[in-house]
């Protein structure tokens, strides 16, 4: 009986056409993975937070809001604690730091945010102020006030309504997806996400 076998240069060629086939292959395999964690985070981090604020007014009937005191670092983090994170209990709070009013606090899955409140709109424009939130999938990689469409995203908080926001939630699809893939202008990423159902749509530009 005679025996059949490869030959090395057999192989060479089926291990070059796997490669191939990965290299092209892979790069819209990690795409997928990317667009179902983001998805998946935004969706927690926003019920969690609406949540928390919807159980501290029914608690308390109403959430106070002193605006010309949102810029101290200290009355931030008291507010914070006060009526959103003592209601979840699977994060821990870093806290501002001592040369900015950032708030902090990070999620035991890796994931955090950071806030401020501020007069001025993403765009630089005025406007009524705002209780801006950063959310980071990763946290180690966040920077304070950053939002990327990848790892970081705006959201905002309202306070008197008990929920938090994205950002432009008025614009058209076209104009968000223009400016999410527009360098530092990503702050209507969170809300093409949004409005898809929590799930990153075929046509997100930072992922494709």
């Amino acid at each position: 009986m005679k025996n059949f076998a490869f030959t090395l240069a057999e192989v060479l060629i089926t291990l070059g056409i796997i490669g191939v086939v990965a290299s092209m292959t892979l790069p819209t395999v990690i795409n997928k993975y990317k667009k179902q964690v983001i998805g998946t985070k935004l969706a927690k981090f926003y019920s969690v937070m609406s949540q928390a604020l919807e159980r501290s007014k029914a608690e308390k009937g109403e959430l106070t809001f002193e605006q010309e005191m949102l810029n101290d670092s200290e009355y931030l983090t008291a507010w914070y604690r006060d009526n959103i994170t003592k209601y979840i209990k699977t994060i821990y709070e870093e806290g501002p730091d001592k040369n900015n009013t950032y708030y902090k606090a990070i999620f035991l899955d890796g994931s955090g945010f950071n806030s401020y409140y501020s007069g001025t709109k993403p765009d630089g424009s005025g406007g009524l102020g705002n209780l801006y939130i950063f959310y980071c999938i990763d946290y180690k990689s966040c920077k304070n006030g950053s939002f990327d469409g990848i790892n970081t995203f705006l959201f905002i908080a309202l306070p008197d309504e008990a929920r938090i926001t994205t950002y432009g939630v008025n614009s058209s699809h076209s104009q968000l997806v223009k400016d999410c893939g527009t360098k530092d202008r990503q702050w209507g990423c969170a809300t093409l996400i949004m409005q898809n159902g929590w799930k990153v749509p075929d046509d997100y530009p930072l992922l494709r």
